[in-house]
């Protein structure tokens, strides 16, 4: 019988492909004790109900507006008061890597982006990790497989499993959505909502950070580190 302590970590990504003209890759992932998922995403609908959703009825950032901030305030809050903890990659220099120079294609940096998002979480021997990934495509399951693949050769043993998964019906995955999401609305310097502007504020002012700049490397309740190319 395993008696290793696990650990569910739960992923998304935005701006992740190849050719959408943006110059940089949002990563990041929620991750918590197995054992606490249930009471979190409980509290999850019930902060839904409050504000006169369904409890299934999917958050993301593209839905924050007005008459609903109050509700994504709480879900930030959520992060901030239970065991969850947040960690994001931000891979800069996109659209001008020189792939050839370092003999890999845009797949293989791709999952070494994964690689360095997770390296950071799965540092525990004792541990076993389940990862939990946004399905965005039919290829899901395959690139998932990759991933496993990926960090068993960086010498990442002690992974569970690696399985792709729907947002819509998964609770927690969506807040990684909803962070990576104002992540990347700072990143691109937008204002044109006067919501996710409040959000994106929120956030920063919540967890003492400034989502432009690196985390301290012991900052465990919220961490994001920006990665730049080699030139």
């Amino acid at each position: 019988m395993n008696s290793k302590i696990e650990i569910n970590v739960y992923a998304d990504e935005s701006c992740h492909l190849e050719h959408d003209n943006v110059e940089f890759m949002v990563l990041g992932c929620i991750y918590c004790l197995k054992k606490d998922k249930n009471y979190i995403s409980k509290k999850m609908k019930e902060i839904k109900k409050e504000y006169g959703l369904n409890s299934m009825t999917e958050i993301k950032w593209t839905k924050v507006s007005n008459n609903k901030i109050e509700m994504y305030k709480k879900m930030i809050d959520l992060v901030y008061d239970s065991n969850l903890s947040f960690r994001g990659w931000i891979a800069h220099d996109k659209q001008s890597l020189d792939n050839d120079l370092f003999h890999q294609t845009y797949d293989d940096w791709y999952y070494k982006m994964y690689y360095y998002l997770f390296n950071y979480i799965i540092n525990e021997s004792i541990i076993n990790y389940n990862l939990y990934l946004d399905i965005k495509d039919t290829r899901s399951s395959i690139k998932n497989e990759k991933l496993k693949q990926i960090l068993t050769h960086y010498n990442i043993y002690n992974i569970n499993k690696v399985q792709a998964i729907r947002s819509d019906e998964v609770q927690l995955i969506q807040l990684a959505d909803l962070i990576i999401g104002a992540i990347s609305y700072k990143l691109r310097g937008l204002e044109t909502s006067t919501a996710k502007l409040e959000i994106v504020n929120y956030i920063e002012s919540k967890f003492g950070v400034n989502l432009l700049i690196n985390s301290s490397s012991n900052q465990k309740k919220f961490n994001i580190f920006h990665w730049r190319s080699q030139k």
